[in-house]
């Protein structure tokens, strides 16, 4: 017989404690598995699949949105103490990426995850959020001296809406595009670089490319 990996176990803890609204036991599973298993793991191993199975619960009707919202806003915390503290002079070293979702996107903690993964992997990184008007992107990426920009969305015409902003955007800084809207061909339009839907190779593809060890964000096969 397989034995549930500590992982799940705490995915199955963590969505028991959502359903009841146990604020106090939710902090606990993420405080605990970070300390047992480390950040980065808890956030690919954990939090991604609780976010996951608390949508597909609400999808089924198996939970009500206010249980979603609360499950969201305890990991929205955790994750940005997460980002604070796992890395400090990261975060305070200058030519970061800059992170982002194009307005009209409100799902962030995707990206939120793959913020706070970069900064444990040592490389500066400024998350700006859900609904980023893209010229004030622009203007966040003047002002930091940013080495390249991701921008993540849910759904492929959020990207298309802002496919002009997006190529003006590219044309002075490195850009990626990611989430579950990206594709190839979308990628090809923007003039921008696919990461892999693997968050574990796409921090490693950008820890590459901001290390001078790639030219560009060229996402290997």
């Amino acid at each position: 017989m397989t034995l549930p990996s500590p992982a799940s176990t705490s995915v199955d803890a963590m969505l028991a404690a959502a359903h009841t609204m146990d604020e106090r036991a939710l902090r606990a599973e993420l405080r605990d598995r970070a300390r047992d298993l480390g950040v980065d793991v808890v956030v690919t191993d954990v939090v991604l699949p609780f976010l996951n199975a608390v949508g597909r619960a609400w999808e089924r009707g198996d939970c009500s949105v206010a249980t979603e919202q609360f499950a969201s806003q305890v990991v929205r915390s955790w994750l940005t103490g997460a980002a604070q503290s796992d890395a400090p002079t990261a975060t305070l070293t200058t030519d970061p990426v800059v992170l982002a979702c194009p307005p009209g996107e409100r799902h962030d903690l995707g990206l939120l995850c793959f913020h706070v993964l970069l900064v444990g992997a040592g490389v500066p990184s400024r998350f700006l959020g859900s609904d980023t008007p893209l010229p004030g992107l622009a203007d966040v990426c003047r002002v930091v001296g940013a080495s390249g920009v991701i921008v993540a969305a849910t759904r492929r015409r959020v990207f298309e809406a802002h496919g002009g902003a997006l190529r003006v955007l590219a044309r002075h800084y490195p850009l990626a595009i990611g989430g579950a809207g990206a594709d190839a061909d979308l990628a090809q339009r923007v003039d921008a670089t696919l990461l892999p839907a693997d968050m574990r190779r796409s921090v490693a593809q950008v820890v590459r490319w901001h290390r001078g060890d790639a030219v560009g964000l060229t996402v290997s096969a």
